[in-house]
């Protein structure tokens, strides 16, 4: 007894340190099982997560070349963009032609003559019809709201307005209402009906056919269409400057007139007659898709393959080791890069355009055989990648399979998560337990601190009798 520590009623017991010792011992084994658990688990969530995106960064690069159209796409230049701009689609068909940009398209643009030189003076009130094209509104104007800002804003703010802004200008004359039309194109002239209005409002009446018939409103735009001819005899006429259905596939931009020959007009001094649209098959993007479908691919072998690697010599390996889902992973995308897709008619491997696999698994590029498919086959090139059953469906359908919202490695890692909630409450309830352990033993040794320390008074007490 005598080489116990003091503790409790003075028996020597530790009463504090019997009870850590204890609890340590009934609480090691058990922590240490769902920290071990719990390593396990977050290893493996975090290489599931590598891998998925991994995998999710190929699948986006294949859906964004499927948007893009890039194994299909066509290139268009223009002699003259300044002229005329070129764009377009897949769908174009190869081609040269020559287009003349005959006219621009204008809106309209009327404007009254000098109302009153102070802007906010009353122009009088009633009913205001103002058109641009078929569309229409009508506008009913207060005596008491009717100046010149009044009017313009009533206009502008307007939410049933056709397609029109009013301007004031005030020159050396005085004060103007200017009518501009949002929309270009003959179809979209301004037409004003102040038939039911009093005052000057009255003065604007204004009829697009008639266009002299009101003295008190001008014309100062006439509204016109965009003219161009393509190859010297296809007049094609447009209400704005942007032409779409000229040639299927292809959008022409109208910037600038081009010029004529003998007509005696101002065109005959312009330099430039025409300009030349050239389309071709665009096999630079599509080169530039093949490498990055490749880097792609490999960054994710080369993921699988690292959380996977077993390490003989140190008898250590990834947190994927023997793991079935990663594998089939990259068995089925192997698979997948030895399927034929048929392409009219006849069945084309990857490899054919000149993407083949190394012999660790990766992928490489044969750029000659690459470069003579794009030149002779560009066709049927594009329809093995963006065709309905083409390569780009069938490897987004796999990846899907894999990664998306109930793919297998989503589904793994949802359960991993489970498991990590699982294992973080049995840490909690572990702790409760271990708290209730702790309380319990101390109340238990400090019971039999007391009981050794009665004794011993006790004891002591009976020793001192028999020595007396």
């Amino acid at each position: 007894m005598a080489g116990l520590s003091v503790g409790g009623l003075g028996s020597g017991l530790d009463v504090a340190g019997m009870t850590q010792q204890l609890v340590a011992a009934e609480r090691t084994p058990k922590e240490i099982r769902i920290t071990n658990e719990k390593s396990k688990v977050d290893a493996s969530l975090s290489a599931y997560g590598l891998v998925k995106s991994s995998a999710s960064s190929l699948q986006d690069l294949l859906e964004s070349f499927d948007e893009d159209e890039a194994f299909t796409s066509k290139s268009a230049s223009s002699s003259e963009s300044g002229y005329l701009d070129v764009s377009v689609e897949s769908n174009a068909q190869n081609g040269r032609y020559s287009v003349e940009v005959k006219q621009l398209a204008e809106s309209h643009k009327v404007a009254s003559t000098s109302l009153t030189a102070d802007p906010d003076a009353s122009l009088g009130s009633g009913d205001l019809v103002i058109g641009v094209g078929s569309n229409s509104m009508t506008l009913n104007i207060s005596s008491n709201k009717s100046s010149l800002k009044d009017v313009a804003q009533a206009i502008n703010d307007a939410d049933d307005n056709p397609g029109i802004t009013a301007t004031i200008i005030t020159d050396d004359t005085g004060a103007k209402l200017v009518f501009s039309s949002t929309k270009t194109g003959e179809e979209n002239k301004i037409s004003i009906d102040a038939s039911g209005a009093t005052g000057d409002l009255g003065d604007l009446d204004f009829d697009p056919d008639n266009i002299t018939g009101n003295p008190n409103m001008m014309e100062m735009q006439e509204a016109k269409d965009a003219i161009i001819v393509i190859d010297g005899f296809s007049t094609v006429t447009n209400a704005t400057n942007t032409f779409t259905d000229a040639i299927d596939g292809v959008t022409f931009n109208a910037k600038k007139i081009t010029g004529t020959y003998g007509t005696g007009n101002d065109t005959d001094d312009i330099d430039v007659k025409n300009a030349i649209i050239e389309i071709e098959n665009d096999t630079g993007k599509p080169k530039t898709a093949i490498d990055e479908f490749v880097e792609a691919y490999n960054s994710l072998f080369e993921m699988v393959d690292s959380q996977s690697k077993y390490n003989v010599e140190e008898e250590s390996g990834g947190p994927l080791v023997g793991d079935s889902i990663s594998r089939s992973l990259l068995g089925q995308m192997r698979n997948l890069l030895n399927e034929p897709v048929e392409v009219n008619g006849r069945s084309y491997l990857l490899s054919e355009f000149g993407v083949t696999t190394d012999r660790y698994g990766k992928l490489e590029v044969d750029d000659e055989i690459l470069n003579d498919q794009l030149d002779e086959n560009f066709v049927n090139f594009g329809r093995f990648f963006n065709g309905d059953e083409g390569f780009l469906k069938k490897a987004d359908d796999l990846l899907d399979g894999f990664v998306g919202r109930e793919g297998s490695i989503t589904s793994r890692e949802d359960s991993l998560k489970e498991q990590q909630k699982r294992l973080d409450d049995d840490m909690v309830t572990l702790n409760e337990r271990m708290k209730a352990y702790e309380e319990r033993t101390y109340k238990q040794l400090s019971a039999m601190d007391a009981a050794i320390y009665k004794m011993n008074n006790e004891l002591n007490t009976m020793m001192s009798l028999l020595v007396f």
